[in-house]
């Protein structure tokens, strides 16, 4: 059997390799690791495959399911780090500091105190590269500094081994991001980047000067805000490391540029993922006229008002592989359109989120051939009234709906009485994850849910701000149809103690519960993990 150091040993010495980091999953199986071991095997499955591919959503449902049960435990897995050097060990959103089950990204500790670094600590920070790359796993640097200290970590042995780098200059001006452009540029130790994110505003010129960079593996891009002229742009969406490109984020530019970048990128064979933060409707329209997007399977919208003009042209475009989809701020008009697109059927996950989509609205989506075929719904941030959360809760319509998401952050104006019947008519039979919190359950509704049958399957519920008390949870604690639950939200109600989490023979699975923002003692918090043997 191979040791674990040895393992460990060649997981740090081929950091580009997923059978090192298998074969420590393996080892961790037999090794009473079973939950690390999925952790690590989930995340080189989801580094490796696209939205398009048919286990993606059951992917990333356990994979939020894993995280729910190892993200108390995630710190321990973290060898000690040179010193100037810090990670944020929270793993729930995207767990970007983690990839493919080990510590990838780390930055300097200033940043956790909101701080410009002095440049003694930028010298400590690239003095401690060498080791950092030598005794973990981390491989990507997330650097809010001046473009001079940049130059001064890329130029630090060490440096070359870097696979990834987030980069946000000190001060918010296009020259700060063009110089720091200009440093990437000129860096040797950046041409075997795989990902570059670059948050920053900055100028067409500063930008070319990436052309001439000889990226030999760069497969995630962030673009920059960016101003200037469409040909300086063109002299970067020429290359050939841009045509090889499966993985973009836009930043807002005007919209001569916004367009061009469309067309550019409805080009790359290999772009399967788009987050396209566009603030122009020439912008808009190209997204729906440009042919192309051959392996496009994931696209976010992220712009201001979608209008019924925008999204008929998106409706019209061809997106043979698109499988998800979320467009932000989204009206009842400019859903209608998408309904009736060829490949809007093809759709597994939605999100339509901060939205003014009407019942109606609502209605029609849950009518639809996408409607059969869903896998996950986000709706979070939608004034969803009656009509629509009956139309939600009808099983008949969502027959493969594993997630269902209406959270709000603000309570929404419902009667308890009303969402009660909500919680009882929810007739989903494949639902496993669920998202309530901001809606007026009450006691009734957490009732309501406990004793609904069709949520034997469910293993993340989320009741935040519910109004729930003692009475609810316990309701939901005791429930002969909630056993499978993992994680629990129950964060800003009305528990005081708690009491019935403490029976360790109900809901024998849970491995997180957030309490924060209820009137709960930290006395009665330590009892609590004591009782469930949770890490502090």
């Amino acid at each position: 059997m191979c040791d674990e150091a040895a393992l460990l040993k060649a997981i740090i010495a081929h950091p580009g390799e997923d059978t090192p980091r298998l074969a420590y999953a393996d080892w961790l199986q037999e090794n009473e690791g079973p939950i690390q071991a999925e952790f690590i095997r989930l995340q080189c499955r989801l580094a490796s495959c696209s939205a398009s591919d048919p286990d993606y959503p059951d992917l990333l449902e356990r994979y939020a399911e894993v995280v729910a049960q190892f993200q108390m435990a995630v710190k321990l897995t973290v060898p000690q780090l040179p010193p100037g050097f810090t990670f944020n060990g929270d793993t729930n959103y995207g767990a970007e500091n983690f990839r493919r089950g080990f510590l990838s990204s780390v930055t300097g500790e200033w940043d956790t105190l909101q701080m410009d670094p002095s440049d003694e600590e930028v010298e400590q920070f690239a003095a401690g590269l060498s080791q950092l790359v030598a005794t973990t796993t981390a491989r990507e640097l997330d650097l809010s500094v001046t473009p001079e200290q940049l130059a001064r970590i890329l130029a630090a042995p060490g440096a070359e081994a870097l696979t990834g780098l987030g980069v946000a200059p000190s001060g918010y001006l296009p020259e700060t991001g063009d110089d720091a452009l200009r440093v990437l540029a000129n860096a040797k130790s950046t041409a075997g980047l795989e990902r570059l994110s670059l948050y920053m505003r900055a100028t067409t010129p500063g930008l070319r000067a990436l052309a001439e960079v000889k990226f030999q593996r760069l497969w995630h891009l962030d673009l920059p805000m960016l101003a200037g002229s469409v040909r300086d742009l063109a002299a970067v969406t020429e290359t050939k490391w841009f045509h090889g490109l499966r993985s973009v984020r836009t930043g807002s530019s005007s919209a001569p540029l916004e367009s061009a970048l469309v067309r550019s990128l409805a080009k790359l064979p290999n772009l399967d993922s788009l987050d396209f933060r566009c603030t122009t409707a020439g912008a808009r329209k190209a997204l729906g006229t440009s042919r192309g997007f051959p392996a496009l399977a994931k696209l976010s919208i992220l712009s201001g008002r979608l209008t019924a003009a925008d999204v008929t042209q998106l409706a019209k475009a061809q997106f043979p592989r698109l499988t998800e989809l979320s467009l932000y701020n989204p009206t009842t008009a400019a859903l209608t359109p998408l309904l009736s697109a060829k490949w809007f059927a093809q759709l597994r996950v939605l999100a339509l989120t901060n939205g003014r989509i009407t019942d109606k609205g609502i209605v029609a989506l849950s009518k639809c051939a996408a409607a059969k075929n869903l896998r996950i719904l986000r709706l979070g941030e939608t004034p969803l009234g009656m009509v629509a959360r009956a139309a939600l809760a009808d099983g008949t319509r969502f027959p493969n709906l594993t997630t269902l998401d209406i959270d709000s952050h603000t309570t929404r104006n419902a009667k308890p009485q009303d969402m009660a019947k909500f919680a009882e008519e929810l007739s989903l039979p494949q639902l496993r994850h669920l998202y309530l919190s901001g809606w007026s359950l009450g006691d009734a509704g957490a009732k309501a849910l406990a004793a609904n049958p069709m949520l034997a399957n469910v293993t993340r519920l989320m009741v935040r701000s519910c109004g729930i008390g003692e009475k609810g949870l316990t309701a939901l604690v005791r429930s002969a149809h909630l056993q499978q639950l993992i994680e629990l939200d129950i964060s800003y109600n009305t528990l005081k103690k708690a009491t019935a989490l403490l029976d360790t023979t109900r809901l024998p699975r849970l491995a997180t519960v957030k309490l924060e923002g209820n009137p709960f003692s930290q006395v009665a918090r330590e009892k609590l993990h004591r009782a469930r043997g949770w890490i502090a």
